[in-house]
């Protein structure tokens, strides 16, 4: 099948997101991005246990073990105990200033592994991708080095989200991108914000970007709703009856489809 609509979900730790978006934008196909092997396997999992709960398979999702930025090279992917917070990046020195409890939330490096880089530009010549109707970036101090790795393709982006740090002296990382800087990075390449709301985990030290191309009115339809903790309910086996209830029915709708 040939899809015309394209969404990215790079650093796509456990699937959710991406498998989320695909599952509710069937005609659309979406590329996930995951630097750590480990969870790849956990993504094809939740992949599994998706497509047994609906009835169908979710045949437009394809999950690439890369780590993204803006250079092609060899570099360090730092491994924490809190996967969540692996990066590209090494932590900042300011964790016990600016990161309460940032021990207990394990946001410590436990292995560093050699990973290749790529870029998002070099990936959408390769596989010929026209537009990105809708790009989810989740790279942990690395979003805006990924937005930059388009280069001259920056201008196939129609919408997204991406993370930011407040300030460099509050960031989790080293190197870390702020919202200054993003802001920046947008107006010069006719974005325009249209929301921004703080991310609870963090301290009150990042937020999430919610950006549209300027020059565009009109957007593709996508659903882009889901219920996040239902699916990491899936994940961890914790469904509730009115999950079942749902996917009962979803399950059924899509039997007399196939019939």
């Amino acid at each position: 099948m040939i899809y015309k609509k394209n969404i990215f979900d790079v650093g796509a730790y456990n699937g959710v997101d991406g498998l989320a978006l695909a599952e509710k934008n069937p005609d659309t196909l979406v590329n996930a991005f995951e630097a750590n092997k480990d969870l790849i396997k956990i993504i094809i999992k939740l992949k599994k246990k998706i497509e047994c709960r609906i009835g169908r398979k979710i045949k437009n999702y394809r999950i690439h073990n890369v780590a993204v930025s803006n250079k092609t090279k060899l570099s360090y992917f730092y491994i924490a105990k809190n996967p969540t917070v692996s990066s590209l990046h090494k932590f900042s020195k300011n964790l016990d200033k600016f990161w309460p409890g940032y021990k207990e939330a394990h946001c410590h490096t436990v292995k560093k592994v050699k990973v290749k880089t790529v870029t998002l530009k070099q990936f959408c010549n390769k596989n010929k991708i026209k537009n990105i109707n809708y790009l989810h970036i989740d790279a942990q101090g690395n979003d805006l080095n990924i937005l930059k790795g388009l280069g001259d393709l920056i201008k196939i982006v129609k919408r997204g989200v991406i993370e930011s740090s407040l300030s460099k002296k509050k960031s989790l990382y080293q190197n870390n991108h702020t919202l200054n800087e993003t802001k920046k990075f947008f107006k010069k390449y006719d974005f325009l914000i249209k929301k921004t709301e703080a991310i609870e985990s963090s301290a009150g030290n990042e937020i999430n970007i919610y950006y549209q191309k300027k020059s565009l009115s009109n957007f593709e339809d996508l659903n882009l709703n889901y219920n996040h903790r239902y699916y990491n309910r899936l994940l961890d086996n914790r469904t509730q009856l009115k999950d079942d209830l749902k996917d009962s029915i979803l399950r059924i709708f899509n039997f007399f489809k196939r019939v």
